[in-house]
């Protein structure tokens, strides 16, 4: 059977799936995640919808992400039989180890990434390291079992693309990812939506924000690469939060002339979290990787303990 069978074979034989997006969602694991969600309605399949994280506002034109929660012990009462992760290289990274350890039976887990460090962790793992975006994964997946895609789904699968080529700008713009934003703008999806709510949302804090990451970038001529840092200050003093730096790493890596890119910012609760982008020939999710993260060749990310110092002009994790 195919993978595709197997995956949609668990969600109709299962009682409640449970389907989850990454901590600090971005468009893709929404939008894979509402895409799915969009599915199982129209086959009549009650499930719940889970982020650790609640989305930020600028996700709340969305189709059915009114419908997320938050709440471990709710998500639990409802006692799920099949859990489905979307566009996380590891449990750990959807907050989801514990949580299904904690059942008595364990749930059938299904996978759905495109990030060539994924561990393959589910009992089916609907894996497609060729794809620009999680959401193009769920969109094969829909195609590939006969299923209607409607506008609302369209437009979360189109924000999923557009969130991970950068508005079709970086090098995970294939010509498939091409196709599918024709196909999708076709099906309906509201890109003029993504782009209001995802792009053209800048506050004059946001703006400062950014106006300090670029200020503070450096060449490292030895590892070729530009490095920027934001500490938790910088936020206060902007007024933003942590949302605020998204997308600064796809910027730089549009427009900066350096091999690597890496944006570091300080977190919550003595955390340091690093964005890595490359237009080379470089896999810099192995950097990632050996850092504790995840990602692909192009784009990748970690979580450290540790914050931010400035020592003799060069911002250092200590």
């Amino acid at each position: 059977m195919h993978v595709f069978h197997q995956a949609d074979a668990v969600a109709r034989a299962s009682r409640h799936p449970l389907l989850v997006s990454h901590r600090n969602p971005d468009g893709d694991t929404l939008g894979g995640m509402l895409a799915f969600g969009g599915y199982l309605d129209a086959i009549g399949k009650e499930h719940t919808r889970f982020c650790a994280d609640r989305p930020g506002p600028g996700y709340a034109f969305l189709p059915g992400i009114e419908r997320v929660i938050s709440d471990f012990d709710e998500a639990q009462r409802r006692e799920p039989d099949a859990v489905f992760v979307f566009d996380a290289g590891d449990l750990k990274h959807a907050v989801m180890e514990e949580f299904v350890r904690a059942f008595p039976t364990k749930p059938s887990v299904v996978n759905f990434d495109h990030h060539a460090s994924n561990t393959r962790y589910g009992d089916v793992n609907v894996l497609i390291t060729d794809a620009a975006s999680t959401t193009e994964v769920v969109h094969r997946f829909l195609s590939g079992i006969g299923a209607r895609i409607n506008r609302d789904m369209a437009t979360c699968i189109l924000t999923g693309l557009c969130t991970d080529t950068s508005n079709f700008s970086n090098p995970a713009t294939s010509a498939s990812a091409l196709r599918l934003g024709a196909e999708l703008l076709a099906a309906g999806g509201k890109f003029s939506d993504i782009q209001r709510h995802l792009v053209k949302n800048k506050s004059v804090g946001i703006l400062r924000l950014w106006g300090i990451a670029l200020e503070r970038l450096r060449y490292n001529n030895t590892h070729q690469m530009a490095t920027t840092a934001l500490t938790i200050k910088d936020f206060e003093d902007c007024g933003v939060d942590e949302e605020s730096t998204e997308g600064i790493s796809n910027f730089l890596a549009a427009v900066l002339d350096a091999p690597t890119i890496m944006v570091l910012r300080e977190a919550p609760g003595g955390l340091v979290r690093g964005s890595l982008r490359t237009v080379e020939e470089r896999d810099v999710s192995k950097l990632a990787v050996a850092l504790g993260g995840g990602g692909h060749k192009k784009a990748a990310g970690f979580t450290v303990r540790g914050r931010l110092a400035e020592v003799d002009g060069t911002w250092k994790i200590i």
